[in-house]
Parts: structure tokens; sequence; C-alpha cells
């Protein structure tokens, strides 16, 4: 399994969306179960599962599925 399908696994576990519905333009507060909550426990599982700690800009700048992705593999390839 690689990075990009490391994330959509945390992603579709958290947010209890089947993988197959994801896309890349799920976003936050439009997705009726990406809150502040499940936002914050995204974070978690990404950063234990990943083991990688995410800067709060980036915390916020994760919008949507693809930002969420996108940002991620920008810290695994550090």
């Amino acid at each position: 399994m690689d990075d990009s399908e490391k994330i959509a696994e945390i992603f579709s576990n958290v947010m209890e969306i089947t993988r197959n519905l994801l896309d890349n333009n799920i976003a936050y507060n439009s997705h009726p179960n990406w809150d502040s909550l499940r936002h914050l426990q995204l974070i978690s599982e990404l950063e234990d599962e990943l083991g990688i700690e995410y800067s709060m800009d980036d915390v916020q700048a994760m919008k949507t599925f693809q930002l969420v992705t996108e940002i991620t593999l920008k810290y695994l390839q550090k």
C-alpha cells in the first residue's frame, strides 16, 4: 500500500466514507461527517499512523480531501 492509499484509508475510516465514494472535492464542513471534531480526529490518526507532526498552518489549510493528501505527502517526503 502506497502513502496515498494509506491516507485515503485513514480518511475514509475517520469520516466513515466508503473508499469508492472518496473524491478530491470532499470538503470540510460541506460533507456531513467532516466537522471540527472529526477534523481533529483525522489529524490525530494521520499523525499517529504515519509518524508525522503537522504545523498549525497546515492543519488549517486541510479544507479538502485533495489538500489533506497533498499536505500529508509533503510531510512524508521530508
